[in-house]
């Protein structure tokens, strides 16, 4: 036997044992299940991998993973599309058992503050985090309609209804008597510009400016921070006032995989006004005449000067069903030190109102990196947006003509829409045809905008970090509106006027273009230390910064009249080209801007987990402030005590809760919102006047004494969870006063238009609210749940020591010129309504009215009580959720109904509902501002409903996730209001003094269906 043949393999199977020996005795096989957290069901191809090692694996369909890792190893990372990654110790165990929580209930648990984070449970001030689960659902527009209703304390008025229209979004009330009373919007870190372009169409008057955050995907929207009193806001010192919305973008996460979404929506008018149809017009004409004094002949005779012989609903002229699509695409991943997410999407929502709508498309990028054992980091946050908007010939303050919806109510239902000549039908009386003003009037802008943060972040020594951060945000829009030649001087008469010189450029037979064209550019430079220690039950957050922010707006227009071709003929044709026109006129051009210089330190600092501390303070200088009052100064402190933690507390109320823990705090603010750029300075201007020679006009005098208004707030709260987690809430009680109130005023022993300046006016405003916030748990089985959210506020608005008399809400209609309806009085709230009480009709159909027709006070627009109520749902693979929110106690000014709806109206034959023509009113009674228009706004809505359902995908290998989901907005409205909706805010300003509650011919709401599916590869 050859034994050196036989040796050699009989060696190498010893040293393939002994191996196998070592490499086992340096590894070790873990085993687990990973499941859903909220419902309990496996979750399937989850990533498994060693923390520090390319060493993975993936769970199967039963949720259940097995990996061998080295003996050394100490984590492993759990991660899955959707979900929070979550690191899980494996030191001296064999098998492990992981539930996932989404990103959204991860996020949940952290607010964001303004220069940092902090968790939820640890926050001293009054703040509130949004995620995606609790965000309304279906056709969102702008970022604002997420969260309308969802947070206590927080209401949001939208202007109208249009696709991409402006919001009044109030925190814990209203509180300036001049300028902007919107919270201050910060995006990724950079507070934002308004943006947009004016909301000006030349040639029908003026309206609200678009939204400020129509450039946002919402899609793109990862949390909502609502930072609302001082202690909160103070880190954003002078621009805090009014509170702080922080808006934080979707970064990469997960192994890597596409997310597509896919809706598309039908939106129908919630409501409409009850007309006359033709055949009750006419007899409600003949009657009219007749109450009026008109013998029954005459009165018939007028009635054939009226009749057309047709039967036209002008309402279906002007509404349509909307169609509203989105697309949604992104990819992002997250891996070692890098995390990055690309997003694009594309919206088109049509208005209700034919002519009318908004195209968005975005695109977007989110990158981290980091170096050196991740203690060098990078982030980058952009994106760009092109927002197109198409406007219907709707305004603000329309005269006693009316606008699109004012035309529509009024004009005679037996009038044809054309000529037997294919031209539109024209009374020439000066009424409008509805048909013929969509049809000749063109209205549209396109707004690019482009908003960036770049930052970079260094780790100086353990716990002490330094960032540079550079934010850009740059928008440019221009506005193009067009009035067709074969428009009437009847109907649509008047001219240009610039610096007093008149352009004589009616638009019939000329045409009229208009372009206007705005520029915004903001710069922002900041530099922070940040140091987090912690020193045995005692931890420390601090953050010291500097930073620097500019803002530039440059406004240019000009306005076109006069072709060279004729336009008369229904075939001819008119080009929507503004180089067509043969004459031109600049309007004055405006160049503004401002600069904030800033300081600011915070500091947190926690002993034993039970005493929690907070102090800020912020040094703002302003270039819109005299060298008298360049800097303002705002401290504020804040506290929280777990009582839990004590001894005492843990026998007595540890029965019962799980946490209980007090906040209060304590914090001034300031704000130079409504004031211009250049106010503390003489201003006068200079330009081509009527003599057509340059000439100067004084605007106002400076004020270098002027400063800051001063908000200083003061409160308290509760915190608490009970023993089970299922009921946890949080009260609060505020108290905020704000003086030296900024208003533009005559200057002293003046009495020329000109002969204005600022001044900071004495007396105060206080908002005093108690705020409530609870979320039960009613059933939490293994595959049937039930959440319940509850939101409530109670607010009292009051001025106080207040002698100035300030009269604003401008009420427009035939005979009203010069009326107003609203007023800032001592001892009322803001926007307390000032008219005669209405005591009904005579017996000759004459208004009564008390007190002599005097002028009374009568309550104000301001809400006393907000609420809003959801019931989520879940049940195997169904979700389903439903939101109703009420507010109360305001009134709202049915400017309508005093322009349109009189017994007048019907007499010279202008539409009306049915509830006017069977009125006792005497059609010669005049419709005089009186509270017979002023109305209770009181109302409950169902704002918000929807269902879904996530297919069962474990057996597909391309797709990982796959949702169905249908909802419905505006879907029930309960109030006694007579007007379509109470829940609008058309401007009424006098003098740039705001006003609040007016309801006048505004873009009605739509009712809205949405379907959608969102797939994850």
């Amino acid at each position: 036997m050859n034994f050196t043949k036989l040796a050699k393999p009989m060696l190498m199977g010893l040293l393939a044992c002994l191996c196998s020996f070592l490499v086992q005795a340096q590894t070790k096989t873990i085993t687990g299940k990973v499941t859903d957290r909220k419902d309990g069901s496996p979750l399937s191809a989850v990533s498994v991998t060693v923390k520090g090692a390319k060493t993975g694996t993936q769970t199967d369909a039963t949720g259940a993973f097995r990996i061998n890792v080295p003996a050394s190893a100490r984590t492993l990372v759990i991660s899955s599309v959707g979900y929070a990654n979550q690191e899980v110790s494996i030191e001296n165990k064999t098998s492990i058992q992981v539930s996932l929580g989404s990103v959204s209930e991860q996020l949940s648990d952290v607010v964001v503050i303004g220069y940092g984070t902090r968790k939820v449970k640890d926050a001293t001030g009054s703040v509130a985090a949004l995620t995606a689960k609790d965000f309304n659902k279906g056709a969102i527009a702008t970022p604002d309609e997420l969260l309308q209703g969802r947070t206590p304390g927080v209401i949001v008025t939208p202007a109208s209804g249009e696709p991409g229209a402006a919001a009044t979004i109030n925190i814990r009330g209203s509180a300036s008597i001049r300028g902007n009373q919107e919270p201050l919007y910060v995006v990724d870190g950079v507070p934002i510009s308004p943006g947009g372009t004016t909301g000006n169409n030349t040639s029908l008057g003026s309206s609200s400016p678009r939204n400020p955050l129509a450039f946002i995907n919402p899609s793109d929207i990862e949390s909502i921070s609502v930072l609302k009193d001082a202690s909160s806001a103070a880190i954003y010192g002078s621009r805090g006032a009014n509170g702080v919305i922080i808006i934080t973008t979707k970064s990469g996460k997960g192994t890597g995989g596409f997310q597509a979404s896919v809706s598309t929506g039908v939106a129908t008018p919630a409501s409409r006004y009850n007309l006359l149809n033709a055949q009750d017009f006419l007899l409600a004409v003949k009657k009219a005449n007749i109450d009026a004094g008109t013998n029954p002949a005459d009165a018939a005779a007028a009635v054939q000067l009226v009749d057309k012989g047709y039967s036209t609903n002008w309402q279906d002229q002007i509404y349509r069903t909307g169609i509203n699509q989105n697309y949604n695409l992104s990819w992002g991943f997250s891996h070692k030190s890098t995390a990055l997410r690309l997003s694009g999407s594309y919206d088109d929502i049509q208005g209700i109102i034919k002519s009318s709508g908004m195209k968005r498309s975005t695109v977007r990028a989110n990158l981290t990196q980091k170096f050196l054992n991740d203690r060098l980091r990078f982030d980058i946050n952009a994106t760009y947006s092109r927002v197109k908007n198409q406007y219907p010939p709707l305004s603000n303050n329309a005269g006693y003509q009316g606008s699109l919806l004012g035309a529509a109510i009024t004009f005679n239902p037996t009038y044809p829409i054309y000529n037997p000549d294919g031209t539109f039908f024209d009374p020439k009386d000066g009424n409008r045809n509805p048909a013929e003003m969509l049809s000749y009037f063109n209205d549209n802008d396109k707004n690019n905008r482009f908003l960036t943060n770049v930052s970079g972040s260094y780790e100086l020594i353990k716990g002490l970090v330094y960032k540079a951060t550079f934010g850009y945000d740059k928008s440019t829009s221009e506005r193009f509106s067009f009035a067709d030649p074969r428009l009437s001087s009847n109907a649509f008469g008047g001219t240009n006027n610039v610096f007093g010189k008149d352009l004589g450029n009616q638009i019939e037979g000329n045409g009229r273009g208009t372009k206007q064209n705005l520029d915004l550019k903001s710069v922002l430079v900041e530099h922070t230390l940040t140091y987090d220690k912690s020193f045995g039950n005692q931890v420390l957050n601090a953050v010291v910064g500097y930073s620097y922010q500019s803002t530039e707006a440059t406004y240019a227009g000009q306005v076109g009249w006069g072709l060279a071709t004729p336009v008369v003929k229904a075939t001819d044709v008119f080009a929507l080209n503004y180089s067509q026109f043969k004459n031109f006129y600049n309007f004055v051009p405006d160049y503004t801007k401002y600069e904030l210089q800033s300081y600011f330190g915070r500091i947190n600092y926690t002993i034993a987990d039970k005493y929690l501390l907070t102090a800020t303070m912020r040094a703002d200088g302003s270039s819109k402030f005299g060298t008298n009052n360049k800097y303002g100064y705002f401290p504020a402190f804040a506290a929280k005590w777990k009582l839990l933690k004590e001894g005492f507390a843990a026998n007595s109320l540890g029965k019962i809760f799980s946490e209980f823990s007090i906040r209060a705090n304590y914090g001034k603010l300031g704000s130079q919102d409504g004031i211009g750029a250049y106010d503390a300075v003489n201003l006068q201007q200079t330009y081509v006047g009527n003599s057509g020679q340059p000439e100067t006009q004084f605007l106002h005098q400076g004020n270098p004494d002027l400063k800051w208004e001063q908000s200083t707030t003061t409160g308290v709260g509760l915190d608490f969870a009970t023993l089970d987690n299922r009921l946890t809430g949080t009260i609060d009680y505020y108290y905020t006063k704000r003086k030296d109130l900024l208003f533009y005023t005559p200057t002293p022993g003046g009495f020329s238009a000109q002969a204005f300046w600022w001044v900071n006016l004495p007396g105060y405003v206080t908002n005093e609210g108690v705020e409530l916030g609870l979320n039960y748990s009613a059933i939490q089985g293994r595959k049937f749940t039930w959440n319940i959210g509850y939101n409530m506020s109670l607010i009292k608005n009051r001025v106080q020591d207040f002698n100035v008399t300030v009269n604003t809400g401008a009420v427009n209609g035939q005979g009203l010129s010069g009326a107003y309806a609203q007023t800032f009085a001592n001892g009322y709230p803001l926007f307390t309504w000032k008219m005669p009480t209405f005591q009904g009709f005579d017996g000759n159909g004459n208004a009564r009215y008390a007190a002599g027709g005097k002028d009374q006070l009568q309550g104000s627009a301001l809400p006393t009580f907000l609420a809003g109520l959801t019931n989520s749902f879940t049940w195997g693979r169904w979700n389903a959720s439903i939101f109703f929110n009420a507010v109360r106690g305001f009134y709202e000014y049915n400017n309508t109904a005093n322009a349109l709806f009189l017994k007048g109206s019907i007499k010279t034959a202008h539409n009306v509902n049915y509830t006017v023509a069977n009125s006792p009113e005497n059609p010669i009674n005049p419709g005089s501002v009186s509270t017979r228009f002023l109305e209770k706004g009181d109302f409950v809505r169902l704002s918000n409903a929807s269902i879904g359902y996530s297919f069962n995908m474990k057996k597909s290998k391309v797709i990982k996730t796959l949702t169905v989901t249908a909802s419905g907005q505006n879907l029930a409205l309960i109030t006694q209001y007579s007007g379509l909706d109470p829940e609008v805010n058309i401007d009424h300003q006098i003098s740039g003094v705001p006003s609040r509650g007016f309801d006048y011919t505004g873009y009605p709401k739509p009712r809205t269906v949405t379907l959608g599916i969102n797939v994850g590869f």
